[in-house]
Formats: C-alpha cells, structure tokens, sequence
C-alpha cells in the first residue's frame, strides 16, 4: 500500500489505508505539541512539517482541505486530525465536543482580521467536525 505491513495495518485502524501518510499526522501532531508546549502563537502559524492527505474517497473530510494550500498549512487541520483520531481511539471522550464549543465561542474580532478562517478552518467546520469518514 505505501508504508510497511504494520503501518499500513496501524493506519487502517484509523481509516487510513497508507502508513505513511498517517506517519506524517503524527510528525505535524508534534509539531503542534512543541508548539503549544513553548506556549507560542498557534492560530496563524503556518504548519513547517504539514502532513499528507488521504483522497476523499478514502476520508470524505479531507475534501475541504485538499487543494486548499492555507487550509494545509494552519492549525485547525491538525485539530481536524486529532479529532479523528481520538474518535476512534476513544470515542466517549469529551474532547472533540469541548473544543468545537471552544472555536465556536471564538470571538468576532473580524475587523482586526482575526477569525477562524486565518487557522485554516473551512466554512463548513461545524459540518465535518465530528464525522469519522
């Protein structure tokens, strides 16, 4: 498929049929965790090691980032991804509900140009934040 045989069979149990590509969400997850860890500014940062997409075929949410070259490169991709994760790693986990109530109380600062869109959120988020496939 892509990576080796236990990769390939680790990334399947997350719906991903590609080690390989998982690998690279794991590589962008650390990044992330550095950055959050350092306490650095996040929601605008551009993502150095950005991880690969599965087709939407494969995982029909990766359709609103594929071709979207600011999208790749924010945070909010990566919250996408840990969301997904943690779905099937535990799925009984408030997480994914806490953090869509956290970027739905954003504030409206869209005069400074600061909103949801600059970390790479796709106008339909709400739509696809809680779907596995």
């Amino acid at each position: 498929m892509g990576g080796t045989p236990d990769q390939d069979a680790i990334a399947h149990l997350y719906g991903v049929r590609n080690g390989r590509t998982l690998s690279t969400w794991f590589r962008s997850l650390n990044y992330l965790r550095n950055v959050c860890a350092h306490h650095s500014r996040l929601w605008n940062r551009n993502i150095v090691d950005q991880p690969k997409l599965p087709s939407a075929q494969e995982l029909g949410w990766t359709s609103a980032f594929i071709g979207n070259a600011h999208a790749q490169a924010r945070c909010f991709l990566l919250l996408k991804m840990t969301c997904h994760l943690l779905m099937v790693i535990n799925p009984h986990s408030s997480w994914p509900q806490r953090m869509r109530d956290h970027l739905l109380a954003f504030p409206d600062l869209g005069h400074l140009d600061v909103n949801l869109a600059g970390m790479g959120a796709p106008e339909n988020w709400q739509d696809i934040w809680n779907t596995r496939t």
